[in-house]
């Protein structure tokens, strides 16, 4: 079964994706997207100064398109985050942008059955202290693939339509997204390909995990099968792991490369670091289930 592309008007769309994402903020409260045009900053507009301020949007097709704006922006964010040195920069900035646009997108597909079309040229993103933290879409066309019949558990749980869902999630985020991105900053910026595509993936885990605490077990084989199905630049950069105890459970992501986070002023690791021993790092999780109220 093949998701069928729901050819909407201008409005009928934005009232499509309007709904979705009430239903994605009344589960996930940080996850916001404004749906309609908006208004961005530019180096042409702002000049070489960039532009990182809350709230101000920027445009995905000429943040990817200009690879010196990209960097002034980068840069800038990175000041937000007290960071001088760009490569830092840009790893906390790529693991942000990738995290808003693939948590955006699962949360949609899960919560609301909708997918719209990821097109820098759509799409716009804004920063609230350094980290990337709203997408608009600007001028969306919208995939309701359980045609707004079946419940989205049951569509999802067809294993065709769910590989066509998140074929979709790939070709769209990842390959003609994010991928450019990643080649864009390291034009400017001598970040390593290998640390950026172990924060998209990352992000693309945490953002199933996410919709799993909200929704519950049956997203984790969506999780798993999305980097089944992945392209080979996400291979070997991580994997979940699965924990239950004392009738909670945890569903977690191990990395196999840094986010370079903890080299930013305080030293704090996150949870998942590959630099923290795996004994260590599951004990934590162990712990942080006794002290938690997730429930298996």
């Amino acid at each position: 079964m093949t998701p069928e592309r729901v050819i909407l008007t201008a409005e009928e769309a934005r009232g499509a994706l309007g709904e979705g994402m009430a239903k994605v903020t009344a589960l996930v409260p940080y996850l916001k997207a404004e749906v309609g045009p908006v208004r961005w900053a530019t180096a042409r507009t702002e000049g070489t100064d960039a532009i990182a301020t809350d709230g101000t949007w920027l445009s995905c097709r000429e943040l990817i398109d200009d690879t010196h704006w990209l960097q002034q922006v980068v840069r800038a964010s990175g000041l937000a985050i007290s960071t001088e040195d760009p490569v830092i920069a840009a790893s906390i900035f790529v693991q942000g942008y990738a995290y808003r646009l693939l948590a955006l997108s699962v949360a949609l597909a899960t919560a609301a059955g909708l997918l719209p079309d990821l097109d820098p040229m759509n799409l716009a993103v804004a920063c609230s202290r350094g980290h990337i933290a709203r997408v608009a879409y600007m001028a969306p066309t919208v995939v309701d693939f359980t045609q707004r019949r079946a419940s989205v558990r049951d569509a999802l749980g067809d294993e065709g339509m769910a590989d066509d869902v998140l074929r979709l999630i790939l070709a769209e985020a990842v390959e003609s997204h994010l991928r450019l991105l990643v080649t864009s900053v390291r034009r400017e910026i001598r970040v390593g390909e290998r640390l950026l595509w172990g924060n998209i993936a990352a992000s693309a885990s945490t953002a199933f995990r996410t919709m799993e605490g909200c929704l519950g077990r049956w997203v984790m084989p969506l999780g798993e099968r999305f980097f089944e199905l992945a392209p080979p630049d996400l291979a070997g950069l991580g994997s979940f792991f699965f924990l239950e105890q004392e009738g909670r459970h945890g569903w977690f992501w191990e990395r196999t490369n840094c986010c370079l986070f903890d080299r930013l002023p305080g030293n704090i690791r996150c949870s998942d670091c590959s630099m923290t021993p795996s004994k260590e790092r599951r004990a934590a999780y162990a712990a942080s289930l006794t002290s938690s109220g997730d429930q298996a």
